[in-house]
């Protein structure tokens, strides 16, 4: 149909192709499609025309039924979806669907798009883009923008030049309590806004990716730190400040890492660990303020990265390099042992030993965690077992992070873990760590909630030095809790810390909650312990971390 020719009021093709050219710049590489209602035409992207062997590119309404390009098995979805939109008691749309293409075959696409009203109210144009998801794997289907897998491409591209980049990472936190209240399509629409916000701020001095749930990913090989730096500042106060969707104003808290590249040749992945780990940084522990990641204590950034790089490697290589300590829970009456907390190491070429606080928080969020995770409970409950043998009321404490309990498969693959070793579930214990105590708390329950239907016990590791412990303890149905060291370090001079100490002990005994203190190093604190009716214990006082041979020659001989 020669779009020359089309018999429609001139002012409404005119409008029809202003706001059609802006969806186009919005939604590169997408279909697009935007219909006048009132001037009775719709037009699409050439690039549609030709995929889908449409009629024309300006087709008028009615002239083409868009269910005979659907799949049969999808069509009434569709008419639920845009029926209600196009008599404006909706006003957008999100939703995947079949089409067939010229060729025959039909590819899924994901259509999103929202309506424009006029004076009345009703609508006026009704557009948005088809984005095609057997094409698109590296492209964002919400926000149509460069995705993870893009990013890791360009971060790729510029460590094999060795081109100098600074890389952020900014996120929100309340996304998810907005898909809650309002919908995930609504929600998508929020993403669509930060989208645009974060791309409108930067301009033409870098490039953005959508990576994960509510974070978006920046780089720039033009901007300095401190430039990038401001850059973020100014997002984060036009988030505060409030994006608006559909009327409804959403001041957003924002949360930032960043890291610089140069002279490194390694995984992406690691970049994007290490940007996650200052990331959340920023997230938990600085309100929001940008945290640039400048390494471990040991290390400058480069030497950091490598290292992490190396230990990402072995871990990828079947968890090479990696070792568990033991140090024994002993009664503080008989110095019996009554169980042990596995410690993960690793050891290596150039490093030596590394402390897992240099690595763990880096990798917490990244894939291989969850090779890690599963390394460290099989091995854990290998040794235990030998335990198990010697002790048959031998507890085995094993910490989980944050990562391990958003995982909806954690259960699954500690079931498989549990029936592979054969370990037994009630000499099992999952010690919650601090970082988990900042997860959704529903979510927090429900794992645990799940682990006591398996029979395996949960403990609160770290407890007394948060402010959040004492309402944790009360919500949270835990079978032990563990004295964090900061909590005891002064029991012996200090009589408010012993008071506090006792206070937090006698709470967990009146609901039933058994206490282990961490960090016995005296015999007089040990004894305090004893006076506090603390009947359990972990120290040097008692033992280093051990290897296991150790253990069992040192207490079970």
């Amino acid at each position: 149909m020669d779009k020359n020719n089309i018999q429609m009021d001139p002012l409404q093709k005119q409008m029809l192709d202003d706001v059609f050219d802006a969806f186009q710049m919005l939604a590169p590489g997408s279909i697009v499609s935007l219909m006048h209602v009132e001037g009775g035409f719709t037009r699409y992207s050439p690039a549609g025309v030709e995929l889908l062997g449409l009629p024309g590119e300006y087709i008028p309404n009615g002239a083409m039924d868009w269910n005979d390009y659907l799949h049969p098995e999808d069509r009434k979805r569709y008419m639920d979806v845009m029926t209600p939109l196009a008599l404006g008691e909706t006003f957008s749309y999100d939703i995947t669907y079949r089409v067939r293409l010229k060729s025959g075959e039909y590819c899924n696409f994901r259509a999103v798009g929202a309506t424009l009203r006029n004076a009345e109210g009703k609508p006026s144009l009704i557009g948005g883009a088809l984005i095609n998801q057997g094409v698109t794997e590296n492209t964002d289907p919400i926000t149509v923008l460069p995705n993870k897998y893009a990013f890791y491409e360009a971060l790729g591209g510029l460590m094999e030049q060795e081109r100098p980049a600074v890389a952020l990472l900014c996120g929100v936190n309340k996304l998810s309590r907005i898909n809650q209240d309002h919908g995930y399509s609504y929600g998508n629409r929020v993403l669509q806004e930060m989208a645009w916000l974060i791309q409108e701020t930067l301009g033409e001095r870098g490039k953005v990716y959508r990576t994960d749930d509510a974070t978006f990913a920046v780089v720039s090989e033009t901007l300095s730190r401190e430039e990038l730096a401001a850059i973020y500042d100014s997002i984060k106060l036009k988030l505060q400040r409030g994006i608006r969707v559909e009327g409804n104003r959403h001041n957003l808290m924002a949360n930032g890492g960043m890291i610089s590249v140069a002279g490194v040749r390694m995984d992406p992945a690691t970049i994007y660990s290490c940007l996650g780990y200052a990331y959340r940084e920023s997230k938990r522990h600085r309100h929001g303020e940008l945290v640039d990641f400048n390494g471990g204590v040991k290390y400058d950034v480069n030497e950091s990265l490598e290292m992490v790089n190396v230990i990402r490697d072995c871990i990828v290589d079947g968890c090479r390099g990696f070792l568990l300590d033991y140090q024994p829970v002993v009664d503080t009456t008989t110095g019996r042992i009554l169980g042990a907390e596995a410690l993960v190491r690793w050891e290596g070429e150039p490093y030596g030993e590394v402390e897992p606080m240099e690595f763990l928080p880096i990798l917490e969020n990244d894939f291989v965690f969850e090779e890690l995770g599963a390394w460290i409970l099989r091995t854990a409950m290998r040794d235990g077992l030998k335990f198990v043998e010697k002790a048959p009321n031998f507890l085995l404490g094993v910490n989980i992070s944050a990562s391990q309990i958003e995982d909806e498969y954690f259960i699954d693959s500690l079931s498989e873990i549990m029936r592979e070793t054969g370990f037994p579930a009630g000499n099992l214990s999952l010690e919650i760590t601090k970082g988990c105590r900042l997860l959704d708390f529903d979510r927090l329950q429900q794992v645990v909630t799940q682990l006591h239907k398996l029979g395996v016990r949960v403990g609160i590791d770290d407890f007394g030095t948060g402010f959040e412990s004492i309402g944790f303890l009360k919500r949270f149905a835990a079978d032990y809790i563990k004295f964090d060291r900061e909590l005891i370090a002064d029991i012996e001079q200090d009589n408010a810390d012993r008071q506090t100490m006792l206070h937090l002990a006698e709470c967990a005994a009146a609901r039933g909650t058994h206490v282990i203190a961490k960090g016995v190093e005296t015999a007089g604190m040990r004894d305090i312990l004893k006076d506090c009716r603390i009947g359990s214990a972990q120290g040097n006082l008692y033992a280093e971390p051990l290897a296991f041979d150790a253990v069992m020659t040192e207490f079970f001989a």
